[in-house]
Parts: structure tokens; C-alpha cells; sequence
């Protein structure tokens, strides 16, 4: 997998709930602090990534929604089953 294609996809399922921009924003932002670069992204790294997503949207939507966006985010991106 492509870093850039996972973000994409992360974009795409957070934008309904965060907006374009703040979606892109934390999307990259859990990335530099998990130290994800451009490239080849391991599906632990995907994993890692969406678990950190998820722990901060809990903020905005609640921790059970934010479980369903996290496998919503899994799905888009070719992983599946929850794990947050």
C-alpha cells in the first residue's frame, strides 16, 4: 500500500464528520507524529495510524461511533475486522 492512498481513503471516510480540510489536517499530522512517510505503508502502520485516528475523534463523535468510523476507515483502505 501507498502512504498516499491510505490517506486518501482516510480523507474520504473522516470528511463527513471532521470537513475536508481538518480530515487532511489530522490525517497527516498522525502520520508525521507516528513517523509515516511517503511511500510503502505496512499494514501495521495502517493499523497504528487508525487507531490514533480513532482515539481523537472519540473527542468529536463519541467512542462508539468513532469504532465504526475506525472500521469504516479499515474497509476503505483493504483491511478488515475491528481492532480499536
Amino acid at each position: 500500500m501507498q502512504t498516499r492512498e491510505v490517506l486518501d481513503s482516510v480523507v474520504r471516510v473522516l470528511s463527513p464528520y471532521l470537513g475536508a480540510t481538518m480530515a487532511r489536517a489530522s490525517a497527516h499530522a498522525h502520520c508525521q507524529r507516528l513517523g509515516i512517510g511517503d511511500g510503502e505503508i505496512s499494514r501495521d502502520q495502517v493499523e497504528q495510524l487508525v487507531g490514533k485516528i480513532a482515539h481523537g475523534l472519540a473527542v468529536f463523535v463519541g467512542r462508539e461511533k468513532s469504532v465504526v468510523i475506525a472500521d469504516e476507515i479499515r474497509k476503505a483502505v483493504g483491511l478488515s475486522g475491528a481492532q480499536a
